[in-house]
Order: C-alpha cells, then sequence, then structure tokens
C-alpha cells in the first residue's frame, strides 16, 4: 500500500478544523450558559423566594407537595443510576417505562419538580445528548454506561464492576452515607468530603478497574434541592420517590442556576482526604465482590 501524502494532509486539517469547529460551539455554549446563568442568580438573590407550599407553580406535578401515585418499576422497565430521573418516571413525570424520553421532557420535568433554572436544566440535559445517537429521546437505562452519569465510588452502587445493575439503588450503602450526618439530622457539605474520601480510598483498594470522574455535583445537589435532610432523602435515595409533602429546598423565584451547586461542589471536592483519619467505628469496605454481605459484615 502506498501512502497518499495529499490526503493524509487533508484528512490532517479536516481533523483540525473539525476540532476548532467543536471548540468554538463549546466557548459559544459556555459564554451563553454563564451569562444567562449569572441572571437567575441575581434574581434569585433579588427577587422574593416562592413561598413554602408553592415552590412548584400550580397546574405541576408536585404542587403544594402533591405528588403523583407513586409506582415501583417493572422488570421490563428502563431505570438507569441517577434517583433524581428514577424518581420522576416512578410518578409518572416522566414516561413510567422509561423509555423514548425527549429531551423537551427532560427539561420540563426537572426544571418544574426540582425547580431549577434553566440554565441547570439545559446543562443537565445536554450531558445525556451522547445517548440520543441520532433517535431524538433516550431510555433510561441508556444512562448506566460508564463514567458518563454513572461512575464508581457512588454514595448509592457499588462499582460497576461488581454492581453491573446500575438501575437499582444499593440500600446498604445508602444507610452508610446517610449515618455521616453529624447532627443525625442532616448531611452536612463537610460529612459529604468524608463520605466521599471513604468511597475513592475503599473502591480504589478494592476494584482493580477503579476510575473517577467528577461525581461531587450530585453530592452537591442532594445539599442544595434537599436541605441534606436525612429523612427525606433517605425515600429518595432508597425507594426513588419524593417523600409526602415534600418540595423542593430551593425556593428561587426564576428556579436553582448553577452557581450555587457548583461551589457546594468544589466544597466538598477541595475537602477530600484519603488519608483522613476515620471517624470512631467506620472501617474501610475490604470487598465489593458480595456487595449485601460486603456492606454489612466485611468492614475491618
Amino acid at each position: 500500500m502506498t501512502i497518499n501524502p495529499v490526503s493524509t494532509i487533508v484528512g490532517i486539517i479536516s481533523l483540525a478544523a473539525g476540532q476548532l469547529a467543536l471548540f468554538a460551539e463549546f466557548l459559544v455554549f459556555e459564554t451563553r450558559i454563564r451569562l444567562e446563568d449569572t441572571f437567575y442568580l441575581l434574581a434569585g438573590y433579588l427577587l422574593p423566594y416562592r413561598p413554602k407550599g408553592r415552590v412548584i407553580p400550580p397546574g405541576k406535578p408536585g404542587h403544594a407537595g402533591l405528588w403523583p401515585q407513586y409506582i415501583p418499576p417493572t422488570p421490563t422497565d428502563s431505570r438507569g443510576p441517577c434517583p433524581g430521573l428514577n424518581s420522576l418516571a416512578n410518578h409518572g413525570i416522566l414516561p413510567r417505562n422509561g423509555r423514548q424520553i425527549t429531551f423537551k421532557m427532560f427539561m420540563d420535568a426537572i426544571t418544574s419538580s426540582y425547580n431549577f433554572a434553566p440554565t441547570l436544566a439545559e446543562v443537565l440535559t445536554r450531558s445525556a445528548q451522547p445517548f440520543d445517537n441520532g433517535r431524538g429521546y433516550i431510555n433510561l437505562s441508556d444512562l448506566n454506561a460508564q463514567m458518563v452519569i454513572q461512575h464508581d465510588a457512588s454514595f448509592t452502587r457499588p462499582d460497576i464492576v461488581y454492581w453491573p445493575d446500575q438501575s437499582k439503588p444499593h440500600p446498604e450503602l445508602i444507610d452508610q452515607f446517610l449515618s455521616r450526618a453529624s447532627d443525625g439530622k442532616h448531611i452536612s457539605l463537610t460529612d459529604m468530603a468524608y463520605e466521599a474520601s471513604v468511597r475513592r480510598r475503599e473502591c480504589g483498594m478494592t476494584n482493580g478497574q477503579y476510575s473517577l470522574t467528577g461525581s461531587d455535583g450530585n453530592a452537591a445537589f442532594m445539599w442544595t434541592t434537599f436541605g441534606g435532610k436525612v429523612d427525606d432523602l433517605a425515600i429518595w435515595l432508597k425507594e426513588e420517590r419524593f417523600p409526602d409533602g415534600w418540595e423542593p429546598y430551593c425556593r428561587y423565584s426564576l428556579g436553582h442556576p448553577m452557581l450555587p451547586g457548583e461551589l457546594a461542589g468544589l466544597v466538598i471536592e477541595f475537602n477530600i482526604n484519603e488519608n483522613q483519619k476515620l471517624r470512631a467505628g467506620d472501617a474501610y469496605l475490604t470487598s465489593q465482590e458480595t456487595p449485601s454481605a460486603a456492606y454489612t459484615s466485611k468492614r475491618k
């Protein structure tokens, strides 16, 4: 085979042009979304908060804490690793079977149900777009792909190599996370940083395929949207449903912008220390191979 230098040069130029175009698109998007989010942030501080009991607008599911009927998923329903989306499907706010969900459906559901600003809803929705593949929709199970939304060292699921069905939460692991609450009632950012340190250390020790992308945004969401309330989080994380009477903790009039959650995530990240001294009675997990037994008997 003879290498064609002209086609090689053309290919390199074409590839470089494509990468530059993607970078330019990213810059345009990032500039726009940051400017818009600044507006929502300022509105959150300057405008009156939404009154309690009316955080979710009238006519929307969850108004006044009244949520549509909760129905646990059947074995044929599609579910993913995100309790926030699974809960919406379990209440029928997204399709109960978890299938053929368009990005507009995602945007509308998370904006109203969690009182998210359009900027935050758009960024979260874009994270699911790689699974579209030209279909115009995704199924919740598509999100089980490694290191996109699903990630190792989760607070609610063992690593995927040991827990292949990431659609199912792990109750013992969730109990461990919620037990970190220093006051027994609220998980603070300090408590979340402690648990993140433990999970990263023990997953690194027990999983030869361990890999980590940023996961602190998930923890920050539990703090900014649920106020870290242990009782509410226990129901939401384990059963993937909204507690009776629950409404979002953030009551900004135009919705929860991106920046507060990002700042909370940074506080968690900058306080993670995998070499920290464990709290009294705590120990690292020594095996993930049989998760149900491991989280009850293999801590030494």
